[in-house]
């Protein structure tokens, strides 16, 4: 009775140490939510690991101006009632990711001999211009304006106008302003981001520099943006930078970029473009730079759709053969050199919807749009 008294007591024991343990160690069921929950969390993590994000590339030059010039004429340029201007405004964007936009206003002179300035019948309109920019503006674009004049003479090119007497040059200045006045006044409403003063008036550009500055500040009494002056790429070659571009109102010098990379319609290989570029084109423009002790922008680079666009690329015709690949290599030339010179801040391209250097739809633009979502 002993012996079994005491297996007795041993297996009760062994009992309540057994239930003493299960309690120590049960754990409660988790709801069958917070499993749900727990399993769609580890299922996120596992995907992040085998399928970690792309990070955004860091721009080259986030505050460079990636430009497309888009000139267009008539009064209702620039507006709603322009359907080439509506649709060009969503291609440009898509084909060349293109962040600034450049806008043309055309003025006309009967020749280099007279002072008169007019708007050309073919010309924009102010109310034109601000519903222009307001339009580029929503849809992102900085928008940079600037004026030209054609002569209606065999000469054409406004830097052919060039006066010798006080007389002569206070008249046109005068005249100039009055015709500038209104778009400038639709620049400030609609507040468009840059403004050029005048483009490729190589011969005016010798006028005393008084006048030029009267011209600056009454610019600068109307608009508060960005306000420039742009010389053709001869100017620098022909004669010194004139004083008055360094005035403390011009924010920057832009260059029409039309040097040649080749001595004649010959053709060179592709891979020859960039050497040739820096050395024919970019050398010149850091020398521009570094004597104005200022940043240069491009305001106007074009190349035609042949494969003697590195020949005079300022001209509209040449005698070679239709070939989109030697274009897109010489923007490609450009682009590379600009990317790492921070004497260049900015790039315009003529032009959108201007034959023979539209890039619409061409390997150019694919180009253009390579290095445009490099930079900025």
């Amino acid at each position: 009775m002993k012996i079994k008294g005491k297996l007795l007591w041993l297996t009760l024991i062994i009992l309540i140490g057994a239930l003493l343990a299960a309690r120590l160690y049960y754990v409660k069921p988790a709801p069958l939510a917070a499993l749900i929950t727990q399993a769609a969390v580890e299922k996120s993590n596992l995907t992040r690991t085998a399928n970690p994000a792309t990070p955004t590339p860091v721009p080259l030059r986030p505050d460079m101006a990636t430009g497309m010039i888009f000139p267009q004429w008539g009064p209702n340029a620039y507006t709603k009632a322009d359907k080439n201007w509506t649709q060009g405004l969503k291609e440009i964007k898509s084909q060349t990711g293109a962040r600034w936009l450049g806008l043309y206003l055309q003025f006309h002179q009967a020749s280099e001999d007279t002072t008169q300035i007019e708007l050309a019948k073919d010309g924009q309109t102010p109310a034109g211009l601000k519903e222009g920019i307001e339009m580029a503006h929503k849809m992102g674009y900085k928008v940079y304006v600037f004026p030209a004049i054609t002569l209606d003479n065999a000469h054409g090119w406004a830097g052919y106008i060039k006066y010798t007497s006080d007389a002569e040059n206070q008249e046109w200045f005068d005249n100039y302003w009055q015709q500038l006045q209104p778009f400038v006044a639709a620049c400030q409403e609609a507040g468009c981001d840059r403004f050029s003063i005048g483009n490729e008036y190589e011969g005016l550009e010798q006028s005393p520099g008084d006048y030029w500055h009267q011209l600056l500040t009454r610019v600068h009494s109307a608009y508060s943006g960005q306000i420039v002056y742009n010389i053709n790429f001869s100017t620098q070659l022909k004669s010194p930078i004139p004083q008055w571009m360094h005035d403390s109102l011009l924010s920057e010098i832009g260059v029409s970029a039309y040097y040649s990379l080749l001595d004649n319609e010959g053709t060179v290989p592709l891979a020859q473009l960039p050497v040739l570029w820096r050395e024919r084109v970019q050398a010149h423009v850091d020398d521009l730079a570094h004597t104005l002790g200022k940043n240069i922008f491009l305001s106007e680079i074009g190349y035609r759709d042949t494969n003697h666009a590195g020949y005079r690329p300022y001209q509209d015709t040449d005698q070679g053969q239709k070939d989109l690949k030697v274009q897109a290599a010489l923007y490609d030339a450009a682009l590379q050199n600009i990317a790492n010179d921070h004497l260049i801040d900015g790039i315009f391209i003529w032009a959108w919807s201007k034959p023979p250097f539209a890039p619409n739809s061409t390997p150019a633009a694919q180009t253009i749009h390579q290095w445009y979502e490099k930079l900025s």
